[in-house]
């Protein structure tokens, strides 16, 4: 059996989707799992063991789709050109089955079983998005995915990633810098984790600081980050991709949320401590105390 599922998204959702891949791989065993997204974060899929195939979702062949129909015939040339088009089973977050991309894949996939569902629970959704998954594809009757064990390196340092998408996620890296000192003088080494929009948005002044006082490491390819996570004692971050990743690895996790809503969004793993401030960061309590209560919980997954 033969399965594709189509889903673009950023790298905490997509990271997220690994809970639907495995949940797929319990319920037909033996079948091929391909992931239609971003180049790296398919890579990145087949590394983490829950995709046998990666295909590029941006292929101009496959973004055709998302346009109107060139030809008298309504026929693209281009719509069976796709390997991915001979699945038995096309899962897609990218379509409400009823817009110009359902009509493509039902042209190009004609054996195919095909499903449609949303990608993000609606506010008032009272789980987790993983679960929201499952339930958008009820038919399938698939299981909540059985999680891989913890793993620890104890001479391994804290990780520490200090960055997301959005602004308004971001605990003060003043507070990160902090925390790294106090888990230094616990005899526990710490590193930052920096990627290009953490290089952009810091600034040389902020940049020059951290690098004077621990080991940064810069804007480092994804698949070699999964393999530096792979190796921490533990890993700090706000709600972002990179805090999802550390998760899904099995690494203890503390994931700081502003914002976010933690009961939809926490990430998905066996060691998973998720501190939830009250919207603004550092206003939800003085702030002294919120930076110890997260210094608590970092000190208690560094062992």
């Amino acid at each position: 059996m033969k399965i594709a599922v189509v889903y673009q998204g950023a790298l905490g959702d997509t990271v997220l989707l690994a809970s639907l891949l495995v949940s797929l791989r319990a319920r037909w065993p033996t079948a091929e799992r391909a992931v239609v997204t971003r180049r790296s974060f398919g890579s990145l899929m087949i590394k983490l063991g829950v995709a046998e195939l990666a295909f590029d979702a941006d292929d101009p062949n496959h973004s055709a789709w998302f346009g109107p129909d060139q030809t008298s015939t309504g026929y693209f040339e281009s719509d069976c050109s796709l390997a991915w088009t001979n699945s038995d089973l096309l899962l897609s977050a990218v379509s409400s089955g009823h817009d110009v991309w359902a009509a493509h894949a039902r042209r190009a996939c004609r054996r195919a079983q095909m499903l449609f569902f949303e990608p993000r629970p609606p506010p008032h959704y009272s789980g987790h998005v993983t679960s929201f998954h499952r339930q958008e594809l009820g038919v399938l009757r698939l299981l909540p995915p059985v999680l891989v064990g913890g793993r620890q390196n104890r001479h391994g340092p804290l990780l520490i990633q200090p960055g997301s998408g959005g602004r308004e996620k971001c605990w003060p890296l003043e507070n990160f810098m902090r925390l790294a000192r106090a888990v230094n003088q616990a005899k526990i080494p710490a590193e930052f984790l920096l990627g290009e929009v953490e290089l952009e948005r810091f600034g040389h002044r902020d940049l020059g600081r951290l690098e004077k006082e621990f080991v940064v490491r810069r804007d480092i390819p994804l698949a070699q980050v999964a393999d530096l996570l792979g190796a921490s004692r533990a890993y700090l971050g706000n709600d972002s991709g990179i805090s999802h990743l550390a998760a899904w690895i099995g690494v203890p996790v503390v994931v700081i949320f502003g914002p976010s809503n933690a009961r939809q969004w926490r990430p998905v793993g066996p060691q998973v401590r998720v501190y939830q401030s009250g919207g603004n960061f550092g206003t939800a309590y003085g702030a002294d105390e919120e930076f110890l209560e997260v210094l608590n919980l970092v000190l208690e997954v560094c062992g």
